[in-house]
């Protein structure tokens, strides 16, 4: 059972909101006014993109409420991590849109095909329930904007805009 805690930080005009794991790494939202920008960490790239996809369940409803009950595999290819990074998010989003998932637990790895990058990740979760998840705001997709993966030091940070 991994321990979470959430801590609210008032830094300078901006808040903050971090949620992290046992190992303090996990992701936090930064101020935006109309989207939602985020900071995913991890101690490498495959649970920096781990965290990605939770902060980015953990933008639609209270991933805490997000029973991982069934098993599914998603893979996705890029011709950079950016690129990966955006297909990887938006493959959660197109999962909630079009089936109603909503999840909970990532493994994620990741691998290099000559030029392009290679996601497979096996998810944990179950569908959409309007009695147990309250919907805290639809995100319509990922964007490129400001998008940057900093690999030069550990933790990694990932950091990413959610149009919603």
């Amino acid at each position: 059972m991994s321990l979470r805690t959430t801590i609210n930080a008032n830094i300078g005009l901006f808040w903050v909101s971090y949620k992290l794991g046992a190992e303090g790494i996990g992701y936090r939202f930064l101020e935006h006014i109309t989207d939602a920008e985020i900071e995913a960490y991890g101690s490498n790239l495959e649970e920096a993109f781990e965290n990605a996809g939770k902060a980015l369940e953990d933008t639609m409803v209270d991933i805490e409420e997000i029973r991982p009950n069934r098993e599914e595999l998603i893979k996705v290819e890029g011709k950079d991590l950016q690129e990966l990074l955006y297909e990887w998010l938006e493959s959660l989003i197109a999962k909630q849109d079009t089936d109603g998932m909503l999840y909970s637990k990532f493994f994620c790895k990741i691998s290099r095909r000559k030029k392009d990058f290679i996601l497979e990740a096996t998810v944990s979760g179950e569908t959409f329930d309007p009695e147990r998840h309250e919907q805290k705001t639809a995100i319509k997709a990922p964007t490129f904007h400001q998008m940057m993966i900093s690999e030069k030091s550990i933790p990694i940070k990932i950091h990413f805009i959610l149009d919603l």
